[in-house]
């Protein structure tokens, strides 16, 4: 699914250093491979390049060395990809469900736009998009009507139907994050990117959005295979939700541990689990 190979990643400096140098170096000849289906979980301290991988993969930050590919192709501009921002990302003058119903609309309009001939296909089997290119009259409403319908299904599907005509300011932290999880899900995604999903939240509600998260990892709450990658400084929610954990150092990958225990949402109750995790912390240097 994701092939990274000598990636490397510059920032602009705004100063030039002591060496002259006019950019600081965020990742340095990163190799990593992500099959299909699976989830990885990225920690690592502060600083180290976590996010800059996630937004490379996301296709929104330049490359300045080495090779990135999505299922064999470029990562900019792939309509399969969703990313979750750290601050949620949702539209303050809209509800919950209007966030949701944007992330259909948004997503039809770059499938047709990308894949006209797929597009077409999927406007003659699918009302809610073939009424987003049709004109005004019965075929508007009914798209209006399907796209409002699948948003509810995701808000329900997340916990949060009861919440689709709040805004986001009248939203909890974990309320905010699955609506957005549900807006990114709009589009169909086969490839999920998470940046510190879970940083907001309390103790309770990071538990319970974590189990919801679960369930689209493990794809038992997933209608389609997807890869999901996550980045968090949390030890235990990376290997809660991932199915292998990668430590980064640097701009570097440390090491890549494979979960044994992924997909089990009892996990916490188990003493393997926390002596994964500190197999995880003692390579970031927490534990002896």
């Amino acid at each position: 699914m994701i092939e990274a190979r000598g990636l490397t990643v510059d920032y602009p400096r705004s100063v030039r250093g002591a060496a002259g140098a006019a950019f600081d170096r965020a990742l340095h000849g990163l190799d990593l491979s992500v099959p299909r289906g699976s989830s990885l979980a990225v920690v690592g301290p502060s600083g180290c390049g976590k996010s800059t991988l996630l937004y490379a993969v996301a296709g929104l930050v330049p490359t300045a060395g080495g090779s990135l590919r999505v299922d064999g192709r470029p990562a900019v501009g792939r309509p399969g990809t969703a990313l979750v921002f750290q601050d949620y990302g949702l539209f303050p003058w809209k509800t919950a469900l209007q966030n949701v119903e944007l992330g259909f609309r948004t997503a039809s309009a770059i499938r047709g736009r990308s894949d006209p001939a797929e597009a077409g296909t999927r406007g003659r089997s699918d009302p809610a998009e073939a009424g987003i290119r049709a004109g005004p009259g019965a075929g508007r409403r009914q798209a209006r009507d399907a796209i409002r319908d699948r948003a509810q299904a995701l808000l329900e599907r997340f916990g949060v139907g009861r919440l689709a005509d709040k805004y986001p300011s009248e939203l909890s932290g974990g309320e905010r994050q699955r609506t957005a999880i549900a807006r990114a899900l709009a589009g169909n995604p086969d490839l999920l990117l998470l940046d510190e999903p879970s940083s907001s939240l309390d103790a309770l509600s990071k538990e319970s959005f974590q189990r919801a998260v679960l369930g689209l990892c493990s794809h038992s709450d997933s209608p389609r295979t997807l890869t999901v990658v996550l980045v968090t400084h949390d030890i235990e929610e990376a290997a809660f939700l991932g199915s292998s954990v990668a430590v980064m150092e640097r701009g570097r990958i440390r090491a890549v541990l494979e979960n044994p225990l992924f997909g089990d949402p009892s996990l916490r109750d188990r003493l393997s689990y926390y002596e994964f995790c500190l197999k995880v912390r003692r390579l970031l240097g927490g534990g002896s």
